[in-house]
């Protein structure tokens, strides 16, 4: 029997592409390593999104290299897309056997890599030519309680900083029905939540033939199945409508949780991002949020040190994200892509004042995280049970509203949703006690 074993960088729709190769090769015969060091074949599915996770990538492909001297290895992701030329050059590939995938050619990865005398590289520029979205069924993710439902990817906003559209092409939707059938083989496969995801989420429908967007295809998939929980992964704010809004209120299954990228607290640098809305008007849709569902957890994304962002700008956008009510934040250094409008911009950010400012949003982070965590303390939530525990051997999970609690308890409480009760907050979340039924 042939083995296959993965590494894979990134977002959430790597990691469900990852598991749909995975289950194409376990209906080959293959078996799946947990490790790279033996397998016959190793995929290594990359990410590109900053230069920490191209260089991540690369560096990963050279220590598989140099560990697994025999084994096939394919590779694909963004950051197989972004640097074909530099990865096929490596002298590590210097008679090996291999394959190069790009985003727009996934669907083909499976039969690609079971031709190990053809080294080749299935590579298109998916921002000139991908039409459609690469059809990538699959029946279950591999040591995971949550799935992940692939119903989009690719994105057509071109923001300044980004080098997504560039790797992954325009916006791309899966069919109603292709998402449906996907939702139920989870289903029958046992999965209690669901999260919905995409690389612009948002967009989702903007171009099928058939009348649907985010809104209509999360309330289809909360009615199919009352049971099941299902989340929404980050959506862009514009995109946050007053029929979504309702979708979230009337479908008890639709958990109250909500990520939007923000980016910047200035409305210079927003202008700069090439961001299509104001700091006054994200204001106006978190509010509108929070004020409509009841209990929601409010996430956000900010990008700290882009370009021309200033002390001033810094200032104004720290009092910014200091005065809004949300749950927790999400820091990242503004990474320079070469390719991208903003790499060439005057006035790059110095690394030192990058890290501070990381430093200091990261903490008020923390702070508004904590308060909203305080809250909930002494209340009852409805806790989806994860399959593992963690390193101190209790049971883990999230509530509805996405407070991470950890729990004592037996393993029959694994993947069953269960009523808690939050006790205390600690430094990665809270404790709580499971309460009978």
């Amino acid at each position: 029997m042939k083995k296959v074993a993965f590494t894979t960088f990134g977002c959430k729709v790597n990691q469900y592409e990852t598991a749909s190769f995975i289950s194409g090769f376990q209906e080959l015969g293959y078996a799946i390593e947990s490790t790279t060091d033996e397998a016959d074949i190793v995929v290594i599915n990359t990410c590109a999104v900053t230069a920490k996770a191209g260089s991540q990538s690369r560096q990963a492909i050279r220590r598989t290299l140099r560990r697994n001297r025999q084994a096939r290895v394919v590779i694909t992701g963004c950051y197989a897309q972004l640097a074909s030329q530099e990865i096929s050059a490596m002298e590590e590939l210097e008679g090996r056997s291999f394959c190069i995938v790009g985003n727009a050619d996934k669907h083909d990865l499976i039969q690609a890599a079971a031709a190990p005398d053809h080294n080749h590289i299935l590579l298109r520029d998916p921002a000139d030519e991908a039409v459609e979205i690469s059809p990538l069924p699959l029946h279950r993710f591999k040591g995971r309680t949550r799935a992940y439902l692939r119903i989009q990817d690719g994105c057509s906003a071109f923001c300044s900083y980004c080098i997504v559209p560039y790797t992954r092409g325009r916006s791309r939707s899966l069919s109603s029905e292709e998402v449906l059938r996907q939702a139920d083989t989870f289903f029958r496969h046992g999965y209690r939540e669901i999260v919905v995801t995409g690389i612009h989420v948002g967009n989702y429908g903007a171009d099928l033939a058939e009348k649907t967007d985010i809104a209509d295809i999360m309330n289809r998939l909360c009615r199919m199945a009352g049971d099941v929980r299902f989340r929404l992964s980050s959506i862009e704010p514009l995109e946050i409508s007053e029929t979504l809004i309702e979708t979230m209120v009337l479908n008890n299954n639709f958990m109250p949780h909500i990520h939007i990228p923000l980016q910047s607290g200035a409305d210079d640098i927003l202008l700069r991002m090439n961001r299509r809305y104001s700091t006054s008007r994200f204001k106006t849709i978190v509010e509108t949020c929070r004020n409509a569902i009841e209990d929601v957890a409010v996430g956000l994304d900010i990008l700290a040190g882009f370009p021309g962002e200033t002390d001033r700008h810094f200032s104004h956008a720290y009092s910014f994200l200091e005065e809004l009510e949300y749950t927790y934040l999400h820091v990242f250094p503004y990474s320079r892509r070469p390719g991208t409008p903003a790499a060439d911009f005057d006035d790059q950010v110095p690394r030192p004042v990058k890290n501070e400012r990381v430093a200091r949003l990261r903490n008020l982070g923390e702070a508004k995280k904590r308060s909203y965590y305080r809250k909930y303390i002494g209340t009852t939530r409805k806790m989806l049970i994860e399959n593992a525990r963690d390193a101190s051997g209790m049971l883990k999970g999230f509530t509805d509203n996405y407070i991470p609690v950890q729990v004592a308890g037996e393993n029959k409480l694994k993947n069953q949703i269960v009523d808690v009760e939050l006790l205390k907050i600690h430094d990665r979340g809270t404790y709580g006690r499971v309460l009978p039924k």
